[in-house]
């Protein structure tokens, strides 16, 4: 039996209020202390490896919660979504991004879950010990709908997930794996660690 902990990145910092998809934007001081916060929280686990999106907000997490004691590996099928709206105003019309999000180059919900169970899939059983994942918020998101039988959703749909389902910043979802078989636990939030 292990445990693999889904997190997504604390708070980042976002003063043009971009979309900021893979851009390197860093952590802000508030996801500094939310990933002490995790950092605290992990500090009696047993934690062998802790798998993080490359993109930055994730790494400065990871490093935060690893405190120089944890190994970290970068896997770019956790990153976040590639969209073609990366680095436009977050004020943008979303009808607009719904209608030509693919045909500019984004990413489809399908594309991201694919990549998200290919990482699960090789990682799940070969991993020893229990595992930290840190990651970003659809993709958590279409990993946990696929581990719980879910249908892939599209797009729009995402934005309508319950806040108990879809990963807020700095928080915790566990995912117990025992031969095969999982349960999935509630969404721990920072603040409330």
């Amino acid at each position: 039996m292990k445990t693999f902990y889904l997190v997504r990145h604390a708070q980042y910092a976002n003063p043009r209020k971009i979309l900021v998809g893979r851009l390197p934007v860093e952590l802000s001081q508030e996801g500094r202390k939310e990933a002490e916060k995790l950092a605290d929280f992990f500090a009696d686990k047993k934690i062998s490896k802790i798998y993080s999106s490359p993109v930055l907000r994730c790494l400065q997490t990871s490093e935060i919660i690893a405190q120089n004691e944890i190994p970290i590996q970068m896997d770019v099928r956790i990153a976040e979504t590639i969209s073609a709206f990366q680095g436009y105003w977050e004020e943008l019309d979303w009808s607009h991004f719904y209608k030509h999000n693919q045909s500019l180059g984004g990413e489809s919900p399908q594309d991201i879950q694919d990549r998200m169970i290919d990482f699960w899939e090789e990682i799940k059983d070969q991993v020893k010990g229990d595992v930290i994942i840190c990651s970003h918020g659809d993709p958590l998101y279409l990993l946990y709908a696929r581990l719980i039988g879910l249908p892939t959703p599209d797009i729009k749909s995402i934005f309508d997930v319950p806040e108990e389902e879809y990963q807020s910043k700095g928080s915790i979802r566990p995912v117990i794996y025992d031969n095969g078989k999982i349960s999935i636990s509630s969404l721990m939030k920072a603040k409330d660690l």
